[in-house]
């Protein structure tokens, strides 16, 4: 009852101002030219800043610009350097040469995101689910780099017809897939693995460390310099736009706005 009268009220006020300001200019057709004037500027001031919330906006929407990074398990002092470490001793021969390390987000075939050390050498490329909380590997893919033929680096962005909205974000592709698609029985199963390609983007820490230096171990820029100068030279290496099939996605758009693939303080309980 409240909120109607409240409507109506406004709604009376404004067209009676509105009237009264049409009449005053029709009636006063002399000072047409200096409104029109003014009208004008007033047009111009309004472009501009429109320009400028334009620029603002792109500024809002830089990824992971609210979070609070405490809650996360990789921003604990010496935990990501111990667990990639552990990672290369079980997991890199003692003959072969590390050439760099990283913690990235991993974008899966549903668009899901999930946490991820990356270890690369000059033959193998490792993609490890790490507990950062109980410090052990849980799992790990192994891809030979010379097996890579695709390498994709651009923008995360949905098909046109997505329901989704805009990721704002930088990623690659890793491919082994000779160019061929993917089987229905693996595309369209959530529980699919060996999927011949991976996706990978930068870590959430990535925004909110302070030195060029802090941000190298999550920044996704990395992986794929380090991968441009070891993959075979038959490899294709494209700048493109990175699609992820994605329509509608509700469940994954939960998970990630969550962040339920990442170790996380959750209130009284961490996962």
């Amino acid at each position: 009852m409240m909120d109607d009268t409240f409507l109506d009220d406004g709604i009376g006020v404004h067209f009676d101002k509105a009237t009264l300001e049409m009449k005053k200019e029709n009636e006063n057709s002399g000072t047409t030219s200096t409104t029109g004037t003014t009208n004008t500027k007033q047009s111009t001031e309004t472009t501009s800043g429109l320009t400028n919330s334009s620029e603002s906006k792109h500024v809002s929407n830089i990824p992971f610009r609210i979070i609070d990074v405490h809650n996360y398990f990789s921003d604990r002092e010496q935990v990501i350097e111990r667990a990639l470490k552990d990672c290369q001793k079980e997991l890199v021969n003692s003959e072969e040469t590390l050439l760099g390390s990283w913690l990235l987000t991993e974008i899966s075939l549903w668009d899901t995101e999930k946490e991820r050390l990356i270890l690369l050498t000059k033959d193998f490329l490792f993609s490890v689910k790490y507990d950062l909380i109980s410090l052990k590997i849980l799992e790990f893919n192994k891809v030979p780099v010379m097996e890579i033929d695709t390498l994709l680096y651009g923008d995360l962005i949905y098909p046109s017809k997505s329901l989704l909205p805009n990721r704002n974000m930088i990623g690659m592709r890793i491919m082994w897939n000779k160019g061929q698609p993917l089987h229905l029985n693996k595309k369209w199963n959530p529980f699919a693995k060996n999927i011949p390609w991976l996706t990978y983007t930068s870590h959430p820490l990535y925004w909110h460390k302070g030195s060029e230096t802090d941000k190298t171990k999550y920044d996704v820029k990395g992986l794929e310099e380090a991968l441009q100068s070891i993959i075979p030279e038959h490899s294709s290496k494209l700048n493109r736009p990175i699609i992820i099939e994605n329509y509608i996605g509700i469940c994954s758009l939960i998970h990630n706005r969550n962040s339920l693939g990442f170790f996380k303080i959750r209130g009284k309980v961490s996962f």
